[in-house]
């Protein structure tokens, strides 16, 4: 297996990695047709990795390195110079065989030689996925919901096909016609308690760590 740089030529086989790891993740919901660019407002430096077996890329790994302003201005991490960890995907035909760790190792003696002080990551709850960033050393500094659904005090919604006019007419729970209605939505919740007021379609647990370099 080949560790090295991201190259533009690279685009359409980083797309379907992180597609394929995406789909049978927590992230299934972040897909990108493109390769994820880094803003230079914000971002001084950046660590873009491939695992490369036979040819093919079987992983990818990005990384974002804030500049001072933003580092500074970090509301997890106040420093000279902060990370984010933006991307980190393994083919599925290729995981569980130590990918994930040697990107990392890479990248992570790339941030030793970048002086990087601390490295934030956020995941969402797959428990492969968690072990593995503690194993890293990172330490979970917080912890939030994402619900698909609806407030329980929230009308429902009703809908009729309008034949005439090809259109749907929207009503509320009191008949009223409405020209838009929430149909359902995500939410962010950050205490656990309020999540019993909502009908929840689909529950996300969401976690942000910090990786002391």
């Amino acid at each position: 297996m080949e560790i090295r740089s991201y190259s533009d030529t690279d685009e359409k086989e980083w797309v379907y990695t992180k597609a394929l790891s995406y789909l049978f993740s927590p992230f299934f919901d972040d897909m990108e047709t493109s390769k994820t660019r880094f803003n230079p407002e914000i971002y001084k430096d950046s660590i873009e990795l491939v695992a490369v077996i036979d040819g093919q890329i079987v992983g990818i790994l990005d990384i974002g390195i804030y500049n001072e302003d933003a580092s500074r201005n970090y509301m997890y991490y106040q420093g000279d110079s902060v990370a984010y960890f933006t991307n980190l995907a393994v083919h599925p035909d290729f995981q569980k065989k130590g990918i994930a760790k040697k990107l990392f190792e890479v990248a992570r003696n790339k941030l030793i030689e970048k002086n990087v002080e601390a490295l934030s990551i956020f995941t969402r709850k797959s428990d492969a996925t968690l072990e593995l960033y503690k194993k890293w050393g990172a330490k979970l500094i917080c912890k939030d919901y994402l619900v698909v659904g609806r407030p329980k005090n929230q009308s429902s919604v009703r809908f009729q096909f309008d034949k005439e006019n090809k259109k749907l007419n929207l009503f509320n729970i009191q008949g009223e016609q409405k020209a838009s209605l929430l149909n359902e939505g995500h939410y962010l919740i950050t205490d656990e308690e309020e999540l019993e007021n909502y009908d929840i379609d689909e529950l996300i647990e969401e976690y942000t760590y910090l990786l002391i370099i």
